[in-house]
């Protein structure tokens, strides 16, 4: 009878917030009202905030707070972003997952997990992924483009993550060039990019995205306090990362298909405006060189220019900054 469940989250997801009726479920997944009963009673046995009442149907009062297959097919069955997805309940590293998961799959796929025990951003950097309290995911996208177009492709993403953020924020959302999302100075998001290509051009460019969503500051390790906060803070209430998750891939499928369309210059004032690198010292780490300088100007491929003390330019594709 368990087999059924997903496909009934879906109804009882499609419904909302209305009621749909037990004969209604049956007859669309040609099974007998009573393994719809034994199925809705396992469903409430689990937590779910379903109300049933006679003659009229159930309802799906709430989205959980865990990742269901059933909820998500619902969420995603009208977008064309995402062919396919795959959920868990703790994984090491869900880069690690849709890099395995690519291997013999050409589909475009989001990859979620409640839990990462060995999360990593940039430069190998450990990522604290708290089981339910934030958006873990990875997202494999096949563009069809030459590797020049890819040193813009986290500009574009950092504007849709930013954007997402931004809607249920009371204080701005800002870009650390070229992928670190912050709220009045504390990180809340990192995304890191990988690229997996051939001989022939790219096959699959693979975001993976870590997003505070309800910690409060005493789920962050004393060395985190001061510098990461959560969406829920800026908020002052839980998000649910149903309806979180649902508006940020419309925002990134929307910067999505602008970076495969358009120039960076036709966001390049967007993401000036959003960015918190400008007049302030800052420290730039690129490979083995480390320098002080300010930044001068995002240029039209992305690049960051910053003059150095000594009066030195340099231009950058990808480094780490530190405030």
């Amino acid at each position: 009878m368990s087999k059924y469940l997903d496909q009934i989250l879906e109804l009882l997801t499609d419904a909302r917030p209305d009621y749909i009726s037990g004969q209604t479920i049956a007859e669309q997944l040609n099974i007998s009202r009573m393994t719809v009963k034994k199925a809705m009673d396992q469903l409430k046995a689990e937590g779910f905030s379903i109300d049933s009442i006679h003659n009229k149907g159930h309802q799906l009062k709430t989205l959980p707070p865990t990742w269901h297959n059933g909820i998500l097919a619902s969420i995603f069955k009208h977008q064309s972003l995402i062919e396919h997805f795959q959920t868990y309940p703790s994984v090491d590293s869900t880069q690690q997952v849709a890099k395995k998961a690519i291997l013999n799959d050409d589909r475009t796929m989001l990859i979620l997990s409640d839990e990462q025990t060995a999360g990593k951003g940039r430069f190998k950097r450990v990522w604290q992924s708290s089981k339910g309290k934030g958006l873990w995911m990875s997202l494999v996208l096949r563009p069809n483009i030459p590797f020049s177009m890819l040193t813009t492709f986290n500009l574009f993403m950092s504007l849709a993550i930013s954007e997402a953020i931004q809607s249920l924020s009371t204080s701005k959302v800002e870009i650390k060039w070229p992928n670190d999302i912050y709220i009045d100075g504390q990180k809340v998001c990192g995304f890191l990019t990988e690229m997996v290509a051939n001989a022939d051009g790219i096959e699959a460019v693979i975001c993976g995205i870590g997003i505070n969503l309800n910690h409060d500051v005493e789920d962050f390790d004393d060395t985190l306090r001061q510098t990461a906060t959560s969406v829920k803070l800026h908020y002052g209430q839980n998000v649910n990362r149903y309806d979180f998750l649902e508006h940020l891939m419309q925002c990134i499928d929307v910067r999505y298909q602008q970076f495969l369309t358009e120039p960076f210059t036709t966001i390049k004032d967007e993401y000036i405006q959003r960015s918190n690198i400008w007049n302030k010292p800052l420290r730039f780490t690129e490979g083995k060189q480390q320098f002080y300088g300010k930044v001068i100007e995002i240029d039209d491929q992305g690049f960051l220019l910053v003059v150095d003390g000594n009066g030195d330019f340099h231009r950058l594709m990808s480094a780490d900054i530190d405030f």
